[in-house]
């Protein structure tokens, strides 16, 4: 069966700005915030889970000592810190291209589902050898970004059981309620709570994306 394979994960939608000189590329920091939803390219944390705006700085997806361009809007990236220094000037040799051996590019294909995907253990598992040397290369497997998944996983399961529980309390949730004791209403309350609060951890957490593989 041949695989189709999907949008990018990222789609640009910001105007760069005009850039120019050495570093002319530093113009384009809150267009890329923005473009990037605030997450790095590369293991998706969000700003608000990794020390804010300061802990994240503008990559170049091919390094400036690779060839490319330093003030080229589609070859800046937002990344964190941590990818961004473990990258560093990392660009696959002819050899290993020539093999498949790449970064995955996420403003071209999509990488999380298709080149590698999330296993049971929170890790990231390679599916082709583009994965392979995306996932080794940028150490996405390091113990905070798994640990991140894993409470991002947990967040999931508690929104689940918390959701059922308010389908079995509040049935008719258009109902009056006046014939509902006080400590019923008290824990709905409470529950809802819960779910709002759930809800906001998930949308800064690192995204859970599903293996895209055979479709």
């Amino acid at each position: 069966m041949t695989r189709t394979a999907p949008l990018p994960r990222i789609v640009r939608k910001e105007k760069p700005p005009k850039m120019r000189g050495r570093d002319g590329y530093r113009k384009a920091r809150e267009h890329l915030r923005r473009d990037f939803a605030y997450r790095c390219a590369y293991c998706m944390i969000h700003e608000s889970e990794a020390g804010g705006e300061e802990a994240f700085w503008i990559d170049h997806f091919r390094p400036r000592s690779k060839g490319g361009s330093a003030n080229d809007y589609t070859n800046l990236y937002w990344a964190c810190i941590l990818c961004n220094h473990i990258k560093g000037d990392s660009w696959p040799t002819p050899s290993e291209a020539r093999h498949g051996r790449r970064f995955a590019n996420p403003c071209h294909e999509q990488d999380y589902g298709f080149h590698f995907a999330e296993n049971a253990k929170s890790e990231l598992e390679a599916l082709t050898r583009c994965g392979e040397y995306h996932v080794g290369t940028l150490r996405l497997n390091r113990s905070l970004l798994v640990a991140r998944r894993r409470e991002r996983n947990e967040y999931r399961s508690r929104l689940a059981e918390a959701s059922n529980l308010i389908e079995r309390l509040e049935p008719q949730r258009d109902a009056a309620s006046v014939g509902r004791a006080p400590v019923q209403n008290e824990v709905i309350d409470h529950v809802h709570h819960e779910i709002d609060s759930l809800r906001a951890e998930l949308a800064i957490a690192i995204p859970f994306i599903p293996s895209l593989q055979g479709q």
